[in-house]
């Protein structure tokens, strides 16, 4: 391991202001520092040559950041995109290597936003190189019935920079499966845009090319397998219990919240704090209908006076919405008022809306946290009637992320009447006009590293080859539907000939 501590020594010393002006996230550095091979993934890319690795690593990290990989779960896309079968695991090439399906003909460029399906494409791939470090993966682009609304330059050369640029040693090939005619001429332009190291990992197959990569059972039936495989979206549900995203139970109501992006997913589902008695539960125990605050609690100042603790704001959290395409940021504060160590949980009746983080953990005597929530722009006139639920359980001083089926257990079995359990909701405002107290509006703060490869007039030129395109697909349309009319005409004369003869 003499070339990887080498490899860190290096990239130490040439990086150490990015280090200290915390360029990249500390979950990412912790993992190049501590484990050997996801270090090594990155002499092997390069090819064991150390400047070029260390290099990588900046890049590498860097984007990871800008991306929040770690804080990635699949509560943080709309459940449509989910659904979209867009992009799938399934089967392995004759490598061994496992397939990820990238279907372009489910992709509609605007349909989300960039960033937004930049994050879900590197979260797809994220899951597998963080859990098999070291490991390749086959890419299989999809073409079948794509056309030219399906066309997103921007997006493809993000995919193939995600190999080659910001994930090491992770891809064994990538195949672009029945590139459509029309889109040839696009295809030659993107082309122009990888360099030489790029193109060797891209390859252009058809049905009688791609068996010499995966064979018959392992293709799905459209691409010439056997494989009656469709795709079908299948919530995970997520098991959380600690800040530090160790699994737990299954919960029936879900958190909105980020995690790492090694944590299960969450189970995608809309649910209401209202009108339930035993339909619904909160880790086990009953969730008997929320009805108005205990008169024996107090709200002062926008701070309500709970039994175990304050919490701000006492009734609403307000988010603005008439600043221009911005997020809206509100905050829950939660202070431990009670003599002993508490468990806290937040919880929505939108998760697939709403970004909350930290979304549970703990909170000793005395000691107050800020639970930032995140309306994301896409989401802006979703419903109004939204709620947040939160939950604070007293716990001894030994219960932690290390012994979390201990605490599972006493979330389970913990009575709603109980003076160690205190529960207090929150509505969503959403106000149209200046920002309110206590709530703050802020311009997204994720700005991807791709825009690098945008190129105006590149894109100009492609835009442009694309309209010509679809123009001489409708030309051709319009001289065969002339060829079929001459074609009558020519049989209407030999037949009205004919007959004149007779």
């Amino acid at each position: 391991m003499d070339q990887v501590d080498e490899l860190r020594k290096k990239f130490s010393n040439n990086f150490k202001d990015n280090i200290q002006k915390n360029v990249y996230d500390q979950r990412d550095l912790d993992r190049f520092q501590l484990e050997d091979l996801y270090a090594c993934c990155f002499l092997r890319h390069q090819q064991g040559s150390i400047d070029k690795a260390c290099d990588m690593v900046d890049v590498s990290l860097r984007w990871r950041k800008e991306l929040a990989l770690n804080d990635l779960t699949e509560a943080s896309f709309p459940l449509a995109m989910h659904e979209s079968g867009a992009i799938f695991y399934r089967n392995h090439a004759k490598n061994g290597n496992p397939i990820l399906h990238i279907m372009v003909a489910k992709h509609r460029k605007d349909t989300f936003p960039a960033l937004t399906v930049r994050q879900f494409i590197a979260w797809h791939i994220d899951k597998e190189f963080l859990a098999n470090p070291g490991k390749r993966i086959v890419v299989l682009i999809d073409m079948t019935d794509a056309g030219l609304t399906n066309v997103d330059i921007d997006l493809t050369k993000f995919e193939i920079s995600c190999f080659t640029t910001y994930y090491p040693a992770l891809l064994a090939y990538l195949l672009i499966f029945e590139m459509p005619w029309v889109l040839n001429a696009i295809w030659n332009v993107i082309k122009k845009l990888l360099n030489a190291e790029q193109q060797k990992f891209v390859l252009l197959v058809k049905k009688p090319q791609i068996t010499q990569y995966i064979d018959r059972d392992q293709l799905l039936v459209h691409l010439g397998g056997s494989d009656t495989y469709k795709y079908s979206y299948v919530p995970v549900s997520e098991n959380v219990c600690s800040t530090h995203n160790h699994d737990s139970d299954n919960e029936s109501l879900v958190s909105s919240t980020e995690q790492s992006s090694t944590s299960s997913s969450v189970l995608r589902k809309r649910v209401t704090f209202s009108g339930l008695r035993k339909s619904l539960t909160f880790d086990g125990f009953a969730a008997a209908e929320l009805e108005d605050q205990s008169l024996s609690h107090k709200t002062v100042n926008n701070v309500h006076h709970g039994s175990l603790a304050d919490i701000r704001p006492a009734n609403h959290l307000t988010f603005n919405m008439d600043l221009d395409k911005g997020d809206s940021l509100s905050h829950i504060q939660i202070s431990n008022t009670s003599k002993q160590r508490l468990s806290f949980k937040v919880k929505t009746t939108s998760p697939d809306v709403y970004r909350v983080k930290p979304h549970t953990g703990f909170l000793a005597v005395g000691e107050q946290i800020d639970i930032s929530i995140l309306l994301p722009n896409g989401h802006r006139s979703g419903d109004t009637k939204d709620k947040f639920l939160v939950m604070l359980l007293m716990v001894r001083d030994d219960v932690n992320e290390n012994n979390l089926d201990l605490l599972s257990s006493m979330w389970k079995s913990v009575s709603r009447d109980s003076k160690e359990y205190m529960e207090y909701r929150l509505i969503c405002d959403k106000v149209y006009g200046s920002a309110s107290t206590g709530t703050i509006v802020t311009k997204p703060v994720i700005k991807s590293m791709t825009t690098q490869f945008s190129n105006s007039s590149l894109e100009q030129k492609v835009e442009m080859v694309a309209v010509q395109q679809q123009e001489l697909a409708n030309q051709l349309k319009k001289i065969v539907l002339l060829l079929k009319l001459l074609i009558i005409c020519i049989v209407v004369i030999i037949i009205c000939v004919l007959f004149r003869g007779f």
